[in-house]
């Protein structure tokens, strides 16, 4: 039954694969020379956000009112708050990584499992960071460009956050010796809940962009270098990970 469920996704990217508009100069672009394989996966994440989670995240936001929405969000992000925390520190932000350390602690305890954000009522904020930023930090290249089945945009340098914030996540160890449903259900609970913060964000980049492909490409890049500088980014560097439009036949 196993290899089963595992090739139905195979036959579903190859089947979508084919409704990928590629241009003849694809994978020209500098920072993304995988262009043709991205734009199929992109069909394929795209194909499958629109039949499945879009509509189980407006179904989400339908049923639920916004501080049950809230609350799940706080309860997820609290999860991350030892990746945080672990990344802050290998990045000589010690500050950061201890305040990352306490936010988890209070809000695991008197935020009842970090439903409700009391680290931030107290004045500790959060401060993501994560261990493709820390290869950053450390000199490592940002990489080609890549865009993966079921999680999106990424680069060679940033697909090592995914094992190591598995591996530090809370919920990893919580669900170990468990029935496997139990992680299938956190995990789809954090899939509908980001699936949910990105409802009205969408619609103003598909309705607002000629290609939403480079424009996902282009947003994701800006925001992964501006994440690495903590927001200082020069005006160059901006510009200079932009690719023109090409409004030629």
């Amino acid at each position: 039954m196993k290899s089963r469920h595992f090739l139905i996704p195979a036959l579903m990217a190859g089947l979508l694969a084919g409704c990928a508009q590629v241009p003849p100069d694809a994978g020209q672009t500098p920072h993304d020379p995988h262009e043709a394989f991205n734009r199929h996966m992109w069909a394929f994440n795209d194909a499958l956000d629109r039949a499945v989670l879009k509509p189980v995240a407006k179904g989400y936001v339908a049923v639920t009112n916004e501080p049950v929405r809230d609350a799940v969000s706080n309860a997820v992000d609290n999860l991350g708050e030892p990746d945080n925390a672990v990344n802050n520190l290998l990045q000589g932000k010690g500050k950061a990584g201890v305040e990352s350390t306490f936010r988890f602690l209070v809000n695991s305890t008197f935020g009842i499992a970090g439903l409700f954000d009391v680290a931030s009522w107290i004045g500790m904020e959060r401060r993501p960071e994560d261990f493709g930023q820390t290869l950053a930090v450390w000199g490592a290249g940002e990489g080609s460009y890549w865009v993966l089945p079921f999680l999106g945009p990424t680069t060679t340098r940033d697909v090592w956050r995914y094992p190591v914030g598995w591996s530090l996540d809370p919920a990893t160890y919580l669900y170990w010796d468990e029935d496997w449903w139990l992680g299938a259900a956190h995990t789809a609970v954090e899939v509908v809940d980001g699936r949910a913060r990105l409802l009205e964000v969408e619609d103003q980049v598909r309705g607002a962009t000629m290609d939403e492909y480079i424009a996902v490409r282009e947003a994701y890049l800006s925001m992964r270098r501006n994440a690495v500088r903590d927001g200082e980014v020069s005006e160059e560097e901006e510009l200079g990970g932009l690719t023109p439009l090409n409004f030629e036949e």
